[in-house]
């Protein structure tokens, strides 16, 4: 399940790792109170808060990007041991047809950059592959790009040890010298740059893409369900920083409007996942494209 869009000279391109079970609105949201919800019961699933794993690939002056890597292969028993299916849903978007190529055997060989939004564990969770009994690179000649800031944060003792996944699917990209730390905006070409938006975790970053005067925006969890757009003072429980979580989904909606850039949300439903910000009657809200 893919979902196309063209930005000048580039592509973004939707790719769905795994769907997990819906949750109370109030497990995520936990200063909303149901009322609060009334208005905006489109932007629920039958009452429930339904996100979705979704990853995107970038195609840029020659260069295949991979903006996340979801959740992993799994069983995962906090999400009712499903399992993550990336693998096989990246193969028919990167080598398209079937087709060969002489960088390696596998479809996962064509990524050339894999950007980590943030280090949250459905973000990252393909990154190595232990299906062999140790740790194998999913992307082999990718660099692996991800925030200083949330390297400096999840390393610490207390964080460290209620992340597990850190040590088996970040560490090992960076003692295999495959992993760049990057602060601040980071050109990944000449289209395709990084954009600092802490507040979900202290180094959470967007990628803004422009090309050809278009203009487009992978978000990561500066957005986790549309009714933010409407409601950007809306922080999820898993926010580290909940006032600069604000200030960031704010000013980039405010970007997002005034420059008319196309927002793909990985959290979003697949159907619905790249729209854009407009406004009615005073509010804002999201238009799918």
């Amino acid at each position: 399940m893919a979902n196309r869009l063209t930005v000048g000279n580039a592509e973004v391109i939707a790719v769905l790792d795994m769907v997990p079970p819906p949750r109370n609105p109030k497990l995520m949201f936990q200063d909303i109170s149901p009322g609060d919800w009334a208005p905006y019961q489109d932007a629920l699933e039958q009452g429930q808060l339904q996100l979705y794993y979704g990853v995107w690939v970038v195609r840029s002056q020659g260069r295949t990007i991979l903006v996340d890597t979801g959740i992993g292969p799994g069983p995962h028993p906090s999400r009712g041991n499903l399992t993550g299916n990336l693998y096989q849903e990246l193969g028919p978007v990167l080598r398209p047809g079937g087709r060969t190529s002489t960088v390696g055997d596998s479809p996962t060989d064509e990524v050339d950059v894999v950007i980590h939004t943030h280090l949250h564990f459905d973000h990252v969770g393909w990154n190595l592959d232990y299906s062999g009994g140790s740790a194998v690179p999913t992307f082999p000649r990718a660099r692996h790009l991800a925030p200083r800031l949330d390297w400096e944060y999840f390393n610490r003792p207390q964080v460290l040890a209620a992340s597990p996944y850190i040590e088996s699917q970040v560490k090992p990209l960076v003692d295999l010298g495959m992993m760049d730390l990057i602060e601040g905006a980071h050109r990944v070409t000449d289209e395709v740059v990084t954009l600092p938006t802490p507040g979900h975790t202290p180094g959470h970053q967007v990628v803004l893409i422009n090309s050809q005067g278009q203009k487009a925006m992978i978000v990561g969890d500066v957005l986790h369900n549309k009714v933010q757009v409407s409601e950007p003072g809306w922080t999820a429980g898993v926010d580290v920083d909940k006032d600069a979580s604000r200030r960031s989904r704010r000013d980039l909606l405010d970007r997002a409007e005034s420059e008319d850039y196309a927002v793909a949300a990985g959290h979003f439903h697949p159907m619905g996942n790249i729209g854009k910000i407009v406004r009615l009657e005073g509010r804002r809200y999201w238009q799918v494209l």
